[in-house]
């Protein structure tokens, strides 16, 4: 114990003493920056299914938008009826044209996995065939969903 109240001292002392050479040796001269270099030129292989920016603008349909994922509006909740539990995604067009669309989904949960695939033929926006839903069974209520749709004009 004694040893310990002879070193503390000691060891406070070249403690500070560090302490003091470094904020010195920080209160010199400022240090020269070197000049920032430009960024290397970007790689002239974009990723597959990026478009290219020589690339032609497509040409839409009258009336419908370049990319018709603007047209979709897509909701998706669990819904439980009885003991049945299903993930309900519901689609609606708000385009003039009627849009065949795919639907994928992949819900996992706590007891595993439901996968799910259905087609959708969707009307034109103000008709009765503009909105509609697919109900998927699932096995639990909750967990990662992951929903992806191919639609085209029709």
């Amino acid at each position: 114990m004694r040893v310990f109240f002879v070193m503390k001292p000691l060891i406070l002392g070249l403690v500070l003493c560090a302490a003091a050479a470094a904020s010195a040796q920080e209160a010199s001269a400022p240090q020269q920056i070197a000049p920032v270099t430009p960024p290397p030129a970007l790689p002239q292989n974009p990723l597959p299914g990026t478009p290219s920016a020589a690339a032609a603008p497509q040409t839409a349909a009258p009336g419908l938008p370049a990319d018709l994922q603007a047209c979709l509006q897509e909701t998706g909740d669990y819904v439980t009826r009885g003991r049945t539990v299903f993930y309900v995604i519901a689609i609606a067009n708000s385009c003039n044209a009627r849009l065949r669309c795919q639907i994928f989904a992949n819900v996992t949960g706590v007891r595993g996995t439901s996968l799910g695939h259905t087609v959708m033929i969707l009307g034109p926006a103000g008709s009765v065939a503009a909105k509609k839903s697919y109900d998927m069974r699932v096995k639990a209520a909750g967990g990662i969903t992951q929903v992806s749709r191919e639609c085209k004009v029709i």
